[in-house]
């Protein structure tokens, strides 16, 4: 049977330090308890052997109704901390994916949040855009922005993206530049795809990036590509 894995880091807020300790149970969609995992001094735990759909299914252009990836909820405790709950973890054959959880104080001790506050802190993953539809970001524009090209490549040390499409109303919130390719601009491929994707992943949904993403499907990734 296919299957893949859940790799999970627990930190304090912000990542200041690694939390060990934390209870961590991964659900499967029927709210079965698939995985329980207690993680290590360095914050970390792996949920391995996760039932997932065969990869040929997103590899598979024609492929419009078969999930390619299966989902997992994740419910995270830990003693004196906000307890955690992630729906919607997608996990892919033969792929690793990566849960980062944050903790704030709370749930139990002299310094705990109050009670409207300490309730689960709750995270919905979207489904994948490439199976649920309406992804990219709009048309491409009818006229060249104005703009100075650079005479080299310049990586920013932070990126700010709007949490919609160009017209939407909606938040923009400000990352750093890792985290943006790690978790913007990967979750436009699959991770099964060939490592060329992720060079196409950033571009634009116009015409010329909608024939790069093309020439991609199909073909199958390294191991070393991994969900984020």
């Amino acid at each position: 049977m296919p299957t893949g894995s859940i790799r999970i880091y627990a930190s304090v807020a912000g990542q200041a330090a690694p939390l060990s300790g934390v209870q961590v149970a991964v659900l499967d969609e029927s709210g079965v308890a698939v995985a329980r995992l207690t993680t290590d001094e360095a914050g970390a735990a792996e949920a391995a052997a996760l039932a997932a759909p065969d990869a040929a299914y997103s590899l598979r252009e024609s492929n419009t109704n078969v999930r390619p990836y299966a989902v997992y909820r994740l419910r995270a405790e830990a003693a004196g901390w906000q307890s955690q709950l992630v729906d919607g973890v997608q996990v892919f054959d033969g792929q690793q994916t990566v849960a980062r959880l944050e903790f704030l104080p709370g749930g139990g001790d002299g310094d705990a949040l109050p009670a409207r506050e300490a309730a689960p802190r709750t995270t919905t993953i979207p489904p994948h855009v490439l199976f649920a539809g309406g992804g990219g970001s709009g048309p491409a524009p009818e006229e060249r922005l104005p703009g100075k090209v650079l005479s080299e490549v310049v990586v920013p040390r932070k990126i700010t993206v709007h949490l919609g499409r160009p017209a939407a109303s909606a938040s923009n919130v400000t990352v750093s530049f890792q985290s943006y390719i790690a978790n913007v601009a990967s979750s436009e491929v699959y991770p099964t795809w060939v490592s060329h994707a992720v060079s196409a992943a950033p571009y634009p949904a116009g015409p010329a990036g909608a024939a790069r993403r093309q020439s991609l499907r199909g073909r199958q990734a390294p191991r070393a590509f991994r969900a984020r």
